[in-house]
């Protein structure tokens, strides 16, 4: 058999990183939090004023991050509260439940895992897009017509995550329960990802493969690899990008496919994420699911972000 090629780290940086991990996610984490939130909070001016943001976004990051339930998870957070590692507020377990299950949080949810990614804009170039499935506690059953018996299905998650293909971090996440929309989802993360990057390249695999999204990465001034189907012909049709991909491809398969393979950073980071931070959620509501996820990729950001403090010397820009 072929030996596996290995690829030797430096132990002692990488013990540094992993003993400081927590450390750097319970300091950094309020400060991205209030960058984010402020003083802000939900209220419409009826009822009893609600809770600040502020205080929701940290409960709920640690909570998820250590992954507890929301109810094991008030003794962490209050332990947190009174040692003086975090300074928010601790709300009922209730509380935090019924925020995660508001589709109003989701925008300052996205923002916060934006603000993680952004330190990185000096060292990440190269961007890849591919699709997850996060397992749920729910179930759904069907009638198959052809066995005449009753299946049971576990419900998932679909993710499209985009990351840097240096250190891996989530630069753009789109989590939701139904499946489909994955052209659009990809051109939404490319012009988001062009708000704060700068772009040289960007990679997916065939479900991503269309001339409008080979336009869009040209828009933003970058190369397209998208891996080619066994029917795909060279006719621009509106896309010279497309026409400019494919022929590469032709000419000098062996560089391409390692352009193209930048891709595989993006499986890299969904592993990774899903073996510290959990392949499943634990909510049973659509939004609650997807505001779940989100909190999970916050969570891996940080590890990600602890390693381009301790690796590259930065400082994320929300601790000024």
């Amino acid at each position: 058999m072929k030996k596996q090629k290995r690829y030797p780290r430096d132990e002692s940086l990488y013990n540094l990183i992993q003993e400081n991990e927590v450390m750097l996610f319970l300091r950094y984490l309020p400060l991205a939090a209030w960058w984010v939130t402020g003083y802000r909070n939900l209220w419409t001016g009826r009822g009893r004023p609600p809770k600040n943001l502020y205080d929701i976004v940290v409960c709920l990051t640690v909570r998820k991050y250590f992954n507890f339930s929301l109810r094991r998870g008030m003794g962490l957070l209050r332990m947190f509260r009174g040692l003086g590692v975090i300074d928010a507020k601790i709300p009922c377990f209730k509380t935090l439940d019924n925020y995660q299950r508001s589709s109003e949080i989701m925008p300052y949810l996205e923002e916060v895992l934006k603000l993680t990614a952004e330190p990185l804009k000096c060292i990440e170039f190269f961007f890849a897009t591919d699709t997850t499935g996060t397992a749920s506690t729910c179930y759904s059953s069907w009638f198959d017509i052809r066995t005449r018996k009753e299946g049971m299905k576990r419900e998932h998650l679909t993710a499209h995550v985009t990351v840097g293909t240096k250190l891996k971090a989530a630069v753009a996440l789109d989590a939701r329960t139904d499946h489909g929309g994955h052209n659009e989802i990809l051109r939404n993360h490319i012009k988001e990802v062009a708000k704060s990057f700068e772009v040289k390249e960007w990679s997916a695999d065939r479900a991503y493969l269309s001339r409008e999204n080979c336009n869009a990465v040209a828009e933003v001034g970058a190369e397209p690899w998208f891996k080619l189907k066994s029917n795909t012909t060279a006719k621009t049709k509106g896309s010279p990008a497309w026409r400019r991909m494919v022929l590469e491809f032709r000419r000098d398969p062996e560089i391409a496919e390692r352009k193209y393979h930048r891709r595989s950073a993006v499986e890299s980071a969904i592993s990774a994420k899903k073996r510290k931070f959990g392949s499943f959620v634990r909510a049973k509501e659509d939004t609650s699911k997807e505001n779940e996820e989100t909190l999970s990729w916050i969570g891996y950001n940080f590890s990600v972000l602890c390693r381009g403090v301790h690796e590259f010397g930065l400082k994320p820009q929300f601790a000024n």
